[in-house]
């Protein structure tokens, strides 16, 4: 094979630390104008995961559904039951029931959504939380498994640790004190 016919070795890591670099994440690549899906979102030529042929336990009549479990039904065996059924047959689930007034929902969603919508990049709140250390308790990242999965996932997570120590005030996002 000649030089000219050769293929270029790809650099994934460097492809993952760039991303890295950008202190922007997945939201940053969208806003940056992008205008194709970088190699290392896609899964690798020759990689195919194996098909998963577990039967689903407990699975409802409509696969669609998300599991609805009730914390204030009283009965502490079936709400494990529900939640151990819920987790094994579909993978997570919804919580009511449990106390937390919907105001304080509603404005923890919207703390969040309003950190996820702010510009990223050098110099803001973004690149000061974006983080990889795994006992920071307030960070930013894009795919808490960047460097060991064979395919990066299109998400940025913001992750706050509230216990057993909740973080200071000032580490935390300003949409989310």
């Amino acid at each position: 094979m000649s030089a000219a016919s050769s293929p270029v070795a790809y650099d994934r890591a460097a492809d993952l630390r760039a991303l890295d670099a950008t202190f922007a994440g997945v939201s940053g690549l969208v806003a940056s104008g992008l205008t194709h899906i970088p190699r290392i979102f896609r899964v690798p030529e020759g990689h195919h995961d194996k098909q998963d042929t577990t039967v689903l336990v407990g699975r409802q009549e409509d696969p669609g559904a998300i599991p609805v479990i009730d914390l204030g039904r009283g009965d502490h065996a079936a709400v494990v039951a529900a939640v151990r059924q819920a987790a094994a047959g579909c993978g997570f689930f919804q919580v009511i029931g449990h106390g937390v007034p919907e105001a304080a929902m509603a404005a923890a969603t919207d703390a969040v959504r309003a950190f996820h919508a702010a510009d990223g990049g050098e110099g803001t709140e973004k690149a000061r939380l974006y983080s990889r250390d795994p006992v920071k308790p307030v960070k930013y990242q894009c795919n808490f498994d960047l460097y060991e999965s064979p395919v990066a996932n299109w998400r940025d997570t913001l992750h706050i640790r509230m216990a057993p120590d909740p973080p200071d005030v000032g580490d935390m996002p300003d949409s989310c004190r």
